[in-house]
Parts: C-alpha cells; structure tokens; sequence
C-alpha cells in the first residue's frame, strides 16, 4: 500500500465560476486524503483512477484561486483485513478531509478512524445505508435509493397532481421499480388520488381504459431495466399509431440515461422524465473545456460511462475543497453558501440532526420535452 503523492503540475485554466478567485479566504492550505484502490488492475480500477484524476483537476482549480492543497492518496485494496493495515499506520493523521473508500467492507474502519481523530470523511460510491448518526463530519455523496426515490416521488406529486397516472404491470421482478410505484402509490393515496394499473401485455382496449383523453397520462413502469423499457416503447408506439389523441407521458429511472443517445426519438415523442442524481450536458462548454482539460493532463478522454468519474472526482472535490478554502473550520456552517458551478454531480447536503452526517439530497428531473428540447428540473431549498 505504498504513498502516492501528486508531483506533476496540471494546465487546467477554466473561465467558469469554478476559475473566479475566492473573495475572501479563510485558509489557504487544506490537507486531503484519497483512500481508493488506485492500483487494482480491473475495469473499476480504472474508473478510481480517472475519479482521482478528476479530484486532481479540482485540486489545480483551487490553486489557482491561492489554496494550497497538501494531498495524499493511498491504494486500500478491497478487503476490511487491507484497510486495517493501512489504518494502523496512521496514514491521515493530519488531513482536514478524506475521500474514500469504495469497498463497504472498508467502510467501518475508515469511518471510525475518520470519527475518532474528526476528519472529514467523504463517501463517495458506497449507496447502502451506513452509520453517520453521532458522526457530523460525514458526508454521503451517492444517497441510498430510498433518499432519491422519495425526492422523485416529489416531482410526481407537484409536477402531476391534476393528471392521470397509470402504473406499468412489466411481469417481471424488479426490486428498483417495485419500490418507486410503491412509494408514489402512498404518496398518491395521501393526496387521494386514484392510480390505475395496467399489465404491458393489455389488449388495446384494456390499456385506453385505463388513460384519459381529456388530461395528460403519466405512464410509470413497474421495472427500470432495460428489457422493460424496450418492451414499454414498443407497446406505446403500437397503442399510439392505433389509437391517437392521448396525452402520454413517461416517467423513468436513472438508468434510462444509458440509452438516451439510441432512444431519443421515442424519449422525444412520449414526453419522458427521467429521476437522476447525476446529468452531463454534452452541448455545455464547460463540460467540454474540462473533458479537453482531462484529456491534455493525462493523455486519454474520460470512458464514456455512467456518471463520467472524471466529472465526478471533480465536482465532489471542487465542492469540498472551495468550501474549506472559503469558510475553514466553519465549512459545515456554511454549506448553503458553498456555491460551485457542477458539471456533472451536484451536491445539496442535509441531515436529521445536528450531531448526526449528512446525505446528498440532490435528485434532477430530466425531462425530453416533445418540441425536441432536454430541460433540467430541480427544486431549490
């Protein structure tokens, strides 16, 4: 588990927000540490690598704004056994912030760590539920799906109150899309308002009586794979050419992101809104001017996955290390004034109590308007 430490300079120069010099400083140097199997030599591997090349543009970002940035990055390995080893070395002992792990075995000894010497621990990857009650410098990037699937369940209650909304009966299991209907289901039924229910092998017939012609009709699928959502486009597009007039709407999973590019026509057509915690604008300059970035630094594009690693190490660590730069010690005080410019990953934290960690709140709609135009809803708070 050798000590890697950044020795190379990066040319980042951005003219967005990100680039504009902090007002007022209330510390020039953070101390960062990085806890991520940065040597595993598998297709996760490579995606912690560009993570932390991502946090490495982040860093040159905050220095050109007059931080420094003290950084140091330990490969960790995957098991709870390995984390142990690199713990017992006290490799953090004067860090201000940890980034890390990815394993969830790793995760109780580096919280503690964290907790026990009140390093800030951010956690970027692990979505299941983990301890933070009784832990305030604990920040959960990737909310677990109930904390995101109750904010979708948000946008379907304000954004669809007056409409008519029909769940998608897939014949399959799906735990995802299980969990979603139910909860809108309860959300629904607190407004009292009737959900239909509808299988996807309904005869014509069966599915119109289920919609109405005289308000629009969100049309909820029951499953969020693949195979559901090839089988609802093909359903919709043969109910449609048979029986026009219907206002249809779709209201999707993140997942559904991976398949816009080869489904945008029918996305387009059936008026789609897609619940996500993470959006990348490939028509956004500054999305371009950082993947141009990436690439001249480290001499390969970002993969072309979902979210981007790269934008995501960024906009985590440029969110992190602006706040600690602009506030110091009182960084948790003022994290509705910890303003940055996301490309990717926004971050809205929040937390049951004052001594507990905070979770990610952030969920955008993507909606795939009818007039061809990709618009992002979130509500501010």
């Amino acid at each position: 588990m050798r000590h890697l430490r950044t020795i190379f300079a990066l040319t980042l120069l951005l003219t967005t927000a990100a680039s504009a010099a902090l007002a007022q400083l209330t510390t020039n140097y953070v101390r960062m540490g990085i806890a991520l199997p940065l040597k595993e030599k598998s297709p996760r591997g490579a995606k912690m690598v560009e993570f932390y090349q991502g946090l490495l543009l982040a860093v040159d970002s905050v220095k050109h704004q007059g931080c420094t940035v003290d950084l140091v990055a330990h490969h960790t390995g995957s098991t709870a056994e390995q984390m142990d080893s690199l713990l017992a070395t006290n490799p953090f002992a004067n860090c201000d912030i940890v980034f890390g792990p990815l394993d969830a075995a790793q995760l109780p000894a580096l919280a503690d760590y964290c907790n026990l010497k009140n390093i800030r621990l951010v956690i970027p990857f692990s979505p299941q539920t983990i301890q933070i009650e009784g832990r305030p410098y604990h920040y959960i990037v990737n909310a677990p799906r109930s904390v995101v699937q109750k904010e979708a369940a948000w946008f379907v209650k304000n954004l669809f109150t007056e409409d008519n909304i029909v769940f998608i009966e897939c014949n399959e299991h799906n735990d995802e899309g299980t969990a979603f209907t139910e909860r809108v289901r309860v959300v629904m039924d607190q407004l009292g308002t009737v959900v239909q229910q509808v299988n996807i092998n309904a005869t014509d017939e069966e599915l119109a009586q289920s919609l109405k012609r005289n308000t629009k009709n969100l049309i909820i699928a029951n499953s969020a794979s693949l195979d559901a959502l090839n089988k609802l486009r093909e359903r919709l597009r043969s109910f449609t050419m048979a029986n026009p007039g219907f206002n249809i709407s779709l209201f999707g999973y993140p997942a559904w992101q991976t398949y816009a590019s080869q489904m945008q026509t029918d996305f387009f057509q059936f008026d789609t809104y897609i619940y996500t915690t993470f959006y990348r604008n490939p028509e956004s300059e500054e999305v371009k001017k950082l993947e141009q970035s990436f690439e001249r630094n480290f001499r390969w594009p970002m993969q072309r996955t979902y979210p981007r690693y790269g934008l995501l190490g960024f906009d985590i660590g440029y969110y992190f290390l602006h706040g600690l730069a602009q506030f110091g010690k009182h960084f948790e005080a003022n994290l509705v004034a910890t303003i940055t410019n996301p490309l990717q990953n926004p971050l809205r934290f929040d937390r049951a109590n004052s001594n507990d960690g905070y979770v990610n709140s952030f969920v955008f709609v993507v909606h795939y308007a009818k007039y061809q135009a990709v618009e992002l809803l979130y509500r501010n708070q």
